[in-house]
């Protein structure tokens, strides 16, 4: 008998589910996954509140996933938010109606746990041994330093891909690359990632293989693919050197995302070039995936008691 459980993972840009399957030998397989681009910490930059009619799309699309994790029968269904949340000064506003809504609670993670999450889905999905992790969101980029298969450092910077567009709005393009440059420099164990092979996971991350491809791909068509740092470079610099408003018409380009792309792909720019890197990676999976196989874990040892 199939023990069923869903993952909400609510970002910055979106919020994701997966319903997944856990059978009795601790075998599994993923039933439906859904996304929406609900743009949660949109107007946030100045004030730090979320906004109602952010607040309200996110609620309607919560609703719809609990709506079918029911319909799956699943036993539970564990809800994660981010960046967007942490640093949002009614948050507690938010919950509560979400709470009252949708009858889900959510548990904001850390940064720090926020990165861990990231690497077991680097881990478990496409493996790594010796390796940097990066991951941009809609409101911050989480980098983690993995050596013989272990997190060794990790860091959560404000480095998130709707946050720095909307705070860049008004400053030159050039101005977005010093400012994570900033960030990024000031990591002290930046020198341990010289010449590592990177792995991206995200939605910028599957964004950058699309227009490496040239074309829309699935996320198992996504996972595993290896991008050279001169195809990186030159990806950066068509969409630099493309106005915002003529970016949907990039072969590849996930138009959900071409307003935001540049903030989003910037990251992984300056740690190639910061670091020497030579590839990334693409992990198709995420935190919500990161969450998932803590949970699976946790179930077979609960049911080997």
């Amino acid at each position: 008998m199939s023990y069923n459980f869903a993952v909400i993972d609510l970002g910055s840009n979106s919020v994701r589910m997966s319903v997944n399957a856990l059978e009795e030998d601790g075998s599994w397989h993923v039933i439906e996954k859904l996304r929406s681009t609900v743009r949660l910490s949109e107007g946030m930059t100045n004030d730090n509140f979320l906004k109602e009619e952010a607040m309200c799309r996110v609620i309607d699309a919560i609703k719809e996933f609990t709506k079918i994790a029911k319909n799956y029968k699943c036993a539970s269904i564990a809800a994660v938010a981010t960046a967007a949340l942490r640093r949002a000064a009614n948050k507690e506003l938010f919950l509560s109606r979400v709470k009252e809504q949708a009858e889900i609670e959510f548990q904001i993670i850390s940064g720090v746990e926020e990165a861990y999450y990231s690497y077991l889905a680097v881990k478990e999905t496409v493996g790594i041994t010796d390796g940097v992790i990066y991951d941009t969101g809609g409101g911050s980029t989480e980098i983690v330093l993995v050596k013989n298969g272990e997190v060794k450092h990790s860091i959560s910077l404000p480095l998130g891909a709707v946050m720095m567009t909307e705070q860049m709005s008004n400053k030159s393009q050039m101005h977005l690359y010093k400012y994570v440059s900033s960030y990024i420099g000031g990591i002290d164990w930046l020198d341990e990632c010289e010449g590592l092979p990177l792995y991206g996971i995200g939605g910028s991350a599957r964004a950058m293989a699309m227009l490496y491809k040239k074309e829309y791909l699935s996320p198992d068509k996504v996972d595993g693919i290896k991008i050279p740092y001169h195809a990186v470079a030159k990806i950066y610099q068509s969409i630099f050197e493309t106005p915002v408003e003529k970016r949907k018409d990039i072969k590849g380009m996930d138009v959900s995302r071409a307003d935001i792309i540049l903030a989003g792909l910037t990251p992984v720019k300056v740690l190639m070039d910061m670091t020497g890197s030579g590839t990334v990676c693409v992990c198709a999976a995420g935190v919500k995936e990161g969450v998932f196989f803590r949970l699976k874990d946790e179930i077979l040892r609960s049911k080997m008691k």
